[in-house]
């Protein structure tokens, strides 16, 4: 099959080079409209408890489903005063339902008169934004919030999720243009060192270009149909530059070793996309298989990235095997021209030398190597998770900034509470008798639960201990219908901190207001450790798990219950994934290369790549080492999704290596039917450009390390090390040596089973 792909393309490769001429510029038209068409965020899912709970918020307290927050920060004003209230008055007068008709209400310290709204130094207040809009709509109203701000002298940050959104489009695109600036000459640099010549260099940069702009251009598509996250632009780029350049650089290799024994060009491209070209093929395939793992996952950032990565890993398969040869079929020899350095005329001696001293200490090697990978994968040990957001942005970032402000100035608990939901059937009130004291109970239940700082309602208020007092207290506040009410859909960003003073039947009405409603209320329940924590995370389970009031059915959410819900929900599916990958490629192969031994050998191997990826990433990442050399500030844990999407994509990429190595392998063994000559002869035939693919892959996810995106930063680096690692230390050491004691074995398979399986040649 793959000999005869291999003449069609010969024969018709003037007609395949238009076409991939005629898909790059569409492409490449299309890229410039991409980042508009993507979407931030992608980290929940509706059927998860913690958005049924958001749901029914909105719907019986009219919650808006997205918020923007305003930070107003002064050096010396202190926001209590009236002066500076009066500025904050000032710079809000043009947000308006007229500008912005989505807009449910402004919440400000004056209108609420919450002192949650002003920040422990007493210099800077915030401003919430309740809009009747999905965040993906608020996020294209940002420069219409930014232009009705009037300047008033103070400092103002934008953010909250819209900001935050925006902002990693906006970055997530600058990173794109700068990774593509530096990737390509540096790609070209090394294609020259390993190549020798500027034609032969060229060739696997033209194949990873063909197929990165085809993918971007194929999700201006995809996104006219489908939600896609703007971090898969980031990780098809990522993927693109590094296996386009990989497979093409197999098979200008191949091509020009096939020209060296002097078969003509027809016979080379043959020979080329029969050997390479069907490495490349179930190379990808594995690889693909790995990222569809992704599609399975039922979030949108999730299934994007995977669907991202596994087409550009499609169309990269496709330019190795179509385009590719074809421009090897017009060049032909003269792909060695324009000669920048020389080459040596015995490239395999050094890797048949290698080969021999491995194979005479193969104990030691294998000891030793295996101490390497376990020491870069201590870190995994004491590795913590957390959802992205704008701890995801470099610190210069204004969503960024102002998160900071809201977390180190503000109480971040109280800012970000877990909210309870206790809900009945009829259209009885929170406040009638029949509900009041189960409420009250259940309250002082929440109240008394380890990790609780706090819990508001109109069931538990300061100071009073017993429903009866709870009844009476709100017998003397009513008063005419509409005092005291606030506009709907507005929620409560700070929490009461007392119902003393003037303002107590002012407070007490608006809290009514925003936390009941015919058949509902709401507790708000401020934990004592950081939202995103886990210790937070395992509270909003444990209320979860608390026996509801007589009669009421109870939905928890807010942040620390979405964060458990996108974690628990990943993880739960990641075993499976695990498994599904794991079978697919071992099945592949064992088409591929006959034996039993080898595809678990070929498992195992990966898996110490990655979890030495995985070290890696906890090590810079969590730990907070190297802050200084990749630009960012630790926030105690990494990104939930990352040891996920870096088992999808190392996984399969190391393959790669892998499938290239033992394919030549069982080359030799097919022909000699001696377990040492066909390693040596294996490893001396790839070794050279295993490791120089690796060293590409290398500098591709290194310089995304250097992006703003603390994601993408991760995936590189990831990518990189267990890369780095796996062609430095597993393919060229580890693999030999246990290759080497397991001898014949190597190739055992059942009779019966050689018998059944089809044969793929």
């Amino acid at each position: 099959m793959f000999a005869a792909l291999g003449r069609f393309v010969y024969k018709r490769r003037r007609i395949i080079v238009l076409v991939w001429t005629v898909a790059f510029v569409a492409g490449l038209v299309a890229t410039a409209h991409v980042p508009g068409e993507l979407k931030g965020g992608g980290f929940t899912n509706p059927t998860t408890p913690s958005q049924e709970a958001q749901k029914v918020m909105q719907e019986r307290l009219g919650f808006g489903p997205a918020r923007l927050t305003i930070v107003f920060s002064s050096p010396s004003l202190d926001a209590r005063s009236p002066a500076f209230q009066a500025r904050v008055k000032s710079a809000l007068a043009g947000i308006d339902r007229k500008a912005l008709p989505k807009l449910l209400a402004v919440q400000t310290a004056a209108s609420t008169g919450d002192t949650g709204f002003i920040s422990e130094d007493g210099h800077a207040t915030f401003a919430v934004l309740s809009f009747d809009a999905s965040t993906e709509q608020v996020q294209r109203m940002i420069p219409t919030v930014r232009a009705r701000l009037a300047p008033t002298g103070l400092t103002t940050y934008l953010t909250g999720d819209p900001a935050v959104y925006a902002d990693i489009e906006r970055i997530s695109a600058e990173d794109l243009r700068t990774a593509e600036t530096y990737n390509l000459p540096i790609a070209i640099i090394v294609l020259v060192l390993i190549f020798g010549t500027l034609v032969a260099a060229a060739l696997p940069v033209i194949g990873g270009g063909m197929a990165v702009t085809v993918t971007l251009g194929m999700f201006w598509v995809l996104a006219q149909f489908l939600d896609i996250s703007v971090f898969a632009m980031n990780v098809a780029t990522l993927l693109g530059l590094a296996v386009g350049i990989d497979y093409s650089l197999f098979m200008v290799g191949r091509f020009r070793e096939e020209l060296s024994a002097g078969h003509t060009v027809a016979e080379a491209v043959e020979i080329t996309v029969e050997h390479a070209g069907r490495s490349i093929f179930f190379s990808g395939l594995t690889v693909v298989v790995g990222l569809l793992g992704l599609v399975a996952i039922p979030f949108m950032s999730m299934r994007s990235m995977g669907l991202g990565g596994a087409l550009v890993v499609i169309f990269s398969v496709l330019a190795a095997l179509t385009l590719l040869p074809a421009l090897l079929g017009m060049l032909g020899p003269r792909v060695d021209r324009l000669r920048v350095i020389g080459r040596s005329g015995n490239q395999g001696a050094f890797w048949s030398r290698w080969s021999d001293w491995v194979m005479h200490h193969p104990v030691p090697v294998l000891i030793g190597t295996l101490i390497v990978v376990l020491l870069f994968a201590w870190p995994v040990a004491h590795i913590e998770r957390e959802i992205p957001g704008a701890t995801a942005l470099p610190q210069r970032s204004e969503s960024r900034q102002g998160y900071d402000i809201l977390q180190s100035r503000f109480d971040a608990s109280a800012l970000s509470p877990i909210y309870v939901l206790a809900t009945w059937s009829g259209d009885t009130g929170a406040l009638q008798p029949a509900n009041l004291p189960g409420l009250f109970e259940y309250g002082k239940r929440l109240a008394a639960m380890p990790g609780v700082a706090r819990v508001t309602s109109v069931a538990t208020l300061p100071g009073i201990d017993t429903p009866e007092a709870t009844a009476r207290f709100w017998r003397a506040v009513q008063g005419p219908a509409g005092s005291g009410q606030q506009p709907a859909g507005v929620s409560l960003p700070g929490l009461l901190q007392g119902l003393l003073g003037a303002q107590q039947r002012t407070a007490a009405l608006r809290l009514r207001s925003l936390t009941t409603a015919p058949g509902t209320a709401l507790f708000q329940v401020v934990p004592k450790d950081v939202p995103s924590s886990v210790e937070a995370q395992d509270l909003a389970v444990r209320i979860s798990a608390q026996r509801p009031p007589e009669g009421m059915t109870v939905l928890v959410g807010g942040t620390s219950m979405t964060v458990h819900d996108f974690v628990h929900t990943l993880y739960e599916r990641f075993p499976r994934i695990i498994f599904f990958v794991v079978c697919v490629t071992a099945v592949v192969l064992l088409l591929l290369l006959r034996s039993v031994i080898l595809p678990i050998k070929a498992v195992v191997m990966n898996v110490l790549s990655l979890l030495a990826g995985y070290g890696a990433v906890v090590w810079i990442f969590q730990d907070g080492h190297l802050e200084w050399l990749f630009n960012f500030k630790s926030s105690g844990a990494i990104d939930a999704e990352l040891p996920v999407i870096l088992f999808c994509t190392v996984f399969g990429v190391s393959m790669d290596y892998e499938v290239f190595l033992l394919t030549r392998m069982r080359e030799a063994w097919n022909e000699t039917g001696d377990n040492l000559r066909a390693v040596t002869f294996g490893l001396a035939r790839t070794g050279r450009i295993v490791t120089s693919a690796a060293l590409i892959i290398v500098v591709v996810g290194g310089s995304f390390a250097f992006t703003s995106i603390l994601v993408t930063k991760a995936i590189g680096v990831g990518l990189a090390v267990a890369v780095a690692l796996d062609a430095s230390v597993i393919r060229i050491l580890m693999v030999p040596a246990v290759m080497r004691l397991l001898g014949r074995w190597n190739w055992w398979i059942p009779g019966w089973l050689d018998r059944r399986l089809p044969r793929i040649e």
